[in-house]
């Protein structure tokens, strides 16, 4: 057996429990991006990989993903790698490289919780909207105010508050960030720079789409609050 296919072996076996596969679909796939699915496999042929799964009702349904998508599938106990280096279509990665991208991935999807991200947003489209409606006692005391007027510290409310969370989104992808030794599932990968790149790919995914929900669900407690004060 391969170096390759050594990885693979302790992967998928380190993997298959943490996916809680059922006893009567043992066959799995994994993507490039770490997602990791469940069910008999049916075919790969022509670009697409077929494949049936269980829904919560127990009824079998027929699932298909695009060949470029997955990084291998295993059934019956065989594993087959579908991923190959191809500058050409994009795959720069070896198929070691790309492995360990994938794993890390995975490992970010299980561990990496952006709560910060969205508490910290919440917090911040709650108080935008809330100074968008805000009216100073300089404003109320002024004969030429009158209520119908809009934008800040006013009291109609502006739709200037929904540009935060795109605003949060866009800045909680930039910043980098260390990850936690308690983190890394895959503790024979520490330290290796393909690892990390899939970890950091799928946890900045996750912090952007957790600024934007906790942003406008603040926009929307904002909003909420200005009503019911009203």
């Amino acid at each position: 057996m391969n170096f390759v296919k050594t990885i693979l072996f302790v992967s998928f076996f380190y993997l298959l429990p943490l996916a809680s596969f059922s006893q009567s679909y043992t066959d799995s796939i994994i993507l490039l991006n770490g997602r990791v699915y469940n069910g008999h496999v049916q075919s790969s042929e022509n670009g697409l990989l077929t494949y049936e799964y269980p829904n919560k009702k127990g009824e079998v349904l027929l699932g298909f993903l695009d060949e470029y998508r997955v990084f291998s599938y295993t059934t019956q106990g065989k594993t087959s790698v579908l991923y190959k280096q191809n500058e050409s279509m994009n795959n720069f990665l070896t198929t070691t490289e790309a492995l360990n991208a994938t794993l890390g991935s995975y490992d970010a999807r299980q561990t990496f919780k952006p709560r910060v991200t969205f508490w910290s947003s919440l917090v911040i489209g709650c108080a935008a909207s809330i100074y968008d409606t805000y009216l100073p006692e300089s404003v109320l005391n002024n004969p030429k105010f009158t209520y119908t007027e809009a934008g800040f510290f006013t009291k109609k409310p502006s739709l200037l508050p929904i540009l935060v969370p795109l605003v949060l989104s866009a800045g909680w992808a930039i910043p980098s960030f260390k990850v936690k030794e308690k983190q890394i599932l895959q503790t024979h990968l520490k330290n290796d720079e393909s690892y990390y790149r899939g970890y950091h790919r799928v946890a900045k995914q996750k912090r952007i789409l957790a600024a934007l929900k906790g942003g406008l669900i603040g926009v929307g407690v904002g909003m909420l609050t200005y009503y019911v004060v009203q």
